[in-house]
């Protein structure tokens, strides 16, 4: 018979890299059998959030940009980062401005699940926002260049090449009872 899994003890762990885009430590584990997982690499990242946005016409409002990871230009829910006290409603009210210059009539929280367990520290935090309207102009990054459209959210997930950005469409739909 097999063992039940429980947690592994981390004895020793070293910060290797730390700037303004990502935390990433190296842990020295032993399981349960006493083994030695060493170097096991464990990336540290705030809690980021996904937003199918819906104007008022029932538009899925959605964002095209460069995703540098993966080398292409792509179709995305409104997603990003929360800062150092903030909570993941009030990131996705200000990613959904930011990005798009839309703010939304009303906010549904949809769960949270984690980004990637295997590796990551962090939860994405997935929201519905209804009654979306323009607001004013985005607010981009000096990093960003981001293609604001405005498309059928019917099928919309099949274009989403994102992961968590698929799971916040079937989420919402799975809300709106579509």
């Amino acid at each position: 018979m097999t063992a039940a899994p429980v947690p592994w003890r981390v004895v020793d762990s070293e910060l290797v890299v730390a700037d303004r885009w990502i935390r990433l430590r190296a842990d020295d584990c032993r399981d349960a059998e006493k083994s030695t997982i060493a170097p096991y690499y464990v990336l540290e990242y705030d809690d980021w959030i996904s937003v199918l946005a819906l104007d008022d016409a029932g538009n899925a409002v959605v964002v095209e940009e460069y995703r540098h990871g993966a080398g292409i230009v792509a179709v995305g829910a409104i997603g990003g980062g929360v800062e150092p006290g903030e909570g993941p409603a009030d990131a996705a009210l200000r990613e959904l401005r930011e990005e798009t210059g839309y703010a939304a009539g009303e906010l549904i929280e949809l769960g949270a699940t984690w980004a990637n367990f295997g590796s990551h520290t962090n939860r994405v935090h997935h929201f519905l926002a209804l009654g979306c309207r323009s607001a004013g102009e985005q607010q981009l990054d000096d990093s960003e260049a981001i293609t604001v459209h405005l498309l059928s959210p019917d099928g919309l997930g099949e274009h989403l090449e994102q992961s968590y950005h698929q799971l916040t469409w079937y989420k919402a739909m799975e809300w709106l009872g579509r």
